[in-house]
């Protein structure tokens, strides 16, 4: 297999590498990922209004997630016209490399998200055997998958929050929806693969070490994959395996319990304890403390001191 991360998105994925829906006249923009910096996932939110277009080809293959109102949908793919109803909860393909026209006759509210082909590269490279990573997807018309359904609804919230460090998560659910598409809408054969593989020991530990260490920087998926020498799609594979728990939750819970010792054992505000800790502020600190320990960062340094 070739080095983690060949072709790694570099910069923000925005608008112009989709297939622009986002940004039509008919089309009301709600929420967008650029403002965000996100690199591995395009995601827009939108209220829609009845257009008709031809949609030329993309950088890459993208859906439309159907969060509200149902709305009647007409797709001509390779000259073949198809009609059905998106439904909330339902998502459309919108291939990358064919052109094809649509008309949304409703006012639907509609989530697009695009994965950047380079993550889906990576993932079919883990996945499958030599084929292109986007041929075998299957152009789905109005299609329901729990797993997908899951995926966008936590999109929605990252949009909403607005966090600045939310670019870390959006790459988690770019590879999520990848590995989902690639193996549950395509037509591409996986590889057989037995139990996953322990790392090497000392490779593991200068993982967990790294992450000890930058608690307070950008762990992004690139980086812990280059501190071990490991493909990103398998560190999502050796976490659960070894773990029984994600990249994103380790990182959270590590970060979580440095906050604790320093509420406990230094004079540090409970703000430059949130920077210390990788938290982007005092609010997003409290927020995830409270749900993990079930008191406030303030609380529990009360209830500690006596």
């Amino acid at each position: 297999m070739s080095s983690p991360f060949p072709t790694r998105p570099d910069d923000v994925f925005l608008a112009g590498k989709t297939h622009g829906i986002a940004h039509r006249s008919e089309v009301h923009l709600l929420r967008e990922s650029a403002s965000l910096r996100w690199r591995s996932l395009y995601a827009s939110l939108v209220q829609e209004s009845p257009w008709t277009a031809d949609l030329p080809e993309a950088s890459a293959p993208g859906i439309a997630y159907c969060v509200a109102s149902a709305s009647p949908v007409t797709r001509t793919l390779s000259r073949v016209r198809e009609e059905d109803v998106l439904r909330p909860r339902q998502f459309s393909l919108v291939p990358n490399q064919r052109s094809s026209r649509w008309t949304i006759s409703g006012r639907p509210r509609i989530l697009h998200l695009y994965v950047h082909d380079a993550i889906f590269r990576q993932v079919a490279d883990e996945l499958f055997r030599g084929a292109s990573s986007v041929d075998g997807l299957i152009p789905r018309l109005c299609t329901h998958d729990p797993v997908i359904a899951h995926l966008a609804e936590t999109t929605i919230h990252l949009l909403y929050e607005g966090d600045a460090c939310s670019a870390y998560q959006a790459d988690h659910l770019a590879y999520m929806l990848a590995s989902r598409l690639l193996s549950h809408h395509s037509d591409l054969a996986p590889r057989k693969t037995g139990p996953v593989p322990g790392p090497r020991v000392y490779r593991w530990q200068r993982l967990l070490d790294h992450i000890d260490e930058h608690l307070a920087d950008d762990l992004s998926l690139e980086t812990m994959a280059a501190s071990a020498g490991l493909p990103a799609t398998q560190l999502w594979r050796l976490f659960r395996a070894h773990l029984g728990t994600s990249p994103h939750q380790y990182i959270l819970t590590r970060r979580l319990e440095q906050a604790r010792h320093l509420l406990e054992n230094s004079a540090d505000p409970i703000a430059d304890i949130a920077l210390q800790t990788g938290f982007s502020s005092q609010s997003h600190l409290t927020s995830a403390f409270k749900k993990h320990f079930q008191s406030t960062p303030a609380q529990h340094r009360r209830h500690r001191r006596g």
